[in-house]
């Protein structure tokens, strides 16, 4: 569909993308101006539109260009001989926050993508997040080994507890670690001190859901 786009140089389709995620994680679909993408891109309108057609396209193109670098980014290097699912989730933690130092302006356009609320996008970002999620939550918990939890255990709540506590501690470093991109010694720093509290969230969550903590 946007073929003559990636037949670009890289640099010049690069440059287009990044002033559009730019103008994007800032802005609203709605408020957010193509006027200001092109003249951050040093290009025409006529030469955008001629690429994604209508500002639509160009949203739901970013969407797509976003999401898949970072599910590639963690299904590259999740270890799914990893039968523990408090490892498996550490194991996407340390990711996930890692690659905002190198990422940082496209987790800015995710999250604001979340909070959308134009009807003309709205629809299809529902529609694309349904099926993400249904493909990441199956490699996720691949070969996870559910013999480990409680057999009283109610199986869905368990795992959303744990994916509960994990995005909130993420969460809540995500904003210090952005703030610190320029520091890599801080960086890292917050990095080691979210892990080790992630560390004994789980040791606990462990004790309430596992049949064996040992080991």
């Amino acid at each position: 569909m946007f073929q003559a786009f990636q037949n670009l140089d890289d640099e010049k389709r690069y440059k287009i993308i990044n002033a559009a995620l730019r103008e994007f994680s800032i802005h609203n679909y709605e408020t957010a101006s193509t006027n200001k993408i092109v003249k951050d891109a040093k290009i025409s309108k006529g030469i955008l539109f001629h690429y994604f057609g209508s500002k639509k396209n160009l949203y739901l193109y970013l969407y797509d260009y976003v999401t898949t670098i970072f599910t590639d980014a963690i299904n590259n290097s999740l270890d799914l001989e990893e039968p523990d699912i408090f490892k498996r989730y550490k194991q996407i933690m340390m990711m996930k926050l890692a690659l905002i130092q190198q990422y940082h302006t496209l987790f800015d356009f995710l999250k604001k993508t979340y909070a959308e609320t134009s009807l003309e996008v709205r629809n299809e970002l529902d529609q694309y997040n349904s099926k993400l999620q249904d493909s990441s939550y199956t490699r996720v918990f691949a070969g996870i080994d559910y013999n480990l939890f409680h057999e009283n255990i109610d199986r869905t709540k368990a795992l959303d507890t744990i994916k509960w506590v994990t995005d909130g501690i993420s969460d809540r470093y995500e904003k210090q670690l952005k703030s610190n991109l320029d520091n890599t010694e801080a960086f890292h720093q917050l990095l080691e001190q979210c892990m080790a509290e992630a560390t004994h969230y789980f040791e606990f969550l462990k004790q309430l859901l596992y049949r064996n903590t040992k080991g």
